[in-house]
């Protein structure tokens, strides 16, 4: 558990920066695809991401029992979306995984009664038509899972996935199994 731990302290990810090469060509500006992701090291102290952590766990094992989502991708999004639980969404909405909304023709994010109630709607998802393909998915390939919820849908940016990996790589999420 301690090397989980000074993982997140040294690789925190809440705020995910990508370099893109600027450059300037005949025609104006040119703004190539980012290529290299920097974590941001300062926005989280490990007593909290430990916390928080601790208390996602137990959901994200729920829903790869249920639907064989890998508990690390769970967590990683719920990471990523909520800022480690900080976020107004999940203090205020208990939207810890960026879980949106439409009313009115207006996007915004939904609210729940309790953080449980937030992981049930996330794991109730997958038996929707939408999310039948990734039925197909043998294994527990975080990257496969990640491209598979990309391709239903679930996040239509290409960044998102590369954010998910890394905060599954830096934080060290996938190894979470064998020390706890």
């Amino acid at each position: 558990m301690k090397h989980l731990f000074a993982a997140i302290a040294i690789c925190a990810t809440t705020s995910t920066q990508y370099s893109e090469a600027i450059s300037r060509t005949d025609s104006g500006i040119k703004v190539s695809e980012p290529t290299e992701i920097k974590p941001d090291f300062s926005s989280i102290k490990i007593d909290h991401a430990r916390k928080y952590i601790e208390i996602i766990y137990p959901f994200a094992k729920e829903v790869e029992n249920e639907h064989g989502v890998p508990a690390c991708v769970t967590m990683a999004i719920a990471c990523l979306e909520s800022g480690y639980g900080r976020s107004y969404n999940a203090k205020n909405k208990y939207n810890h995984l960026g879980i949106r909304v439409y009313q009115n023709g207006k996007p915004g994010y939904r609210r729940f009664s309790s953080t449980e109630k937030c992981f049930e709607y996330y794991s109730k998802m997958f038996t929707k038509e939408r999310y039948l393909p990734l039925q197909e998915i043998e294994g527990s390939d975080p990257e496969e899972w990640i491209t598979g919820l990309h391709l239903c849908g679930y996040n239509h940016r290409v960044r998102y996935i590369k954010k998910i990996m890394q905060m599954i790589k830096f934080i060290h999420l996938d190894e979470l199994e064998k020390i706890v």
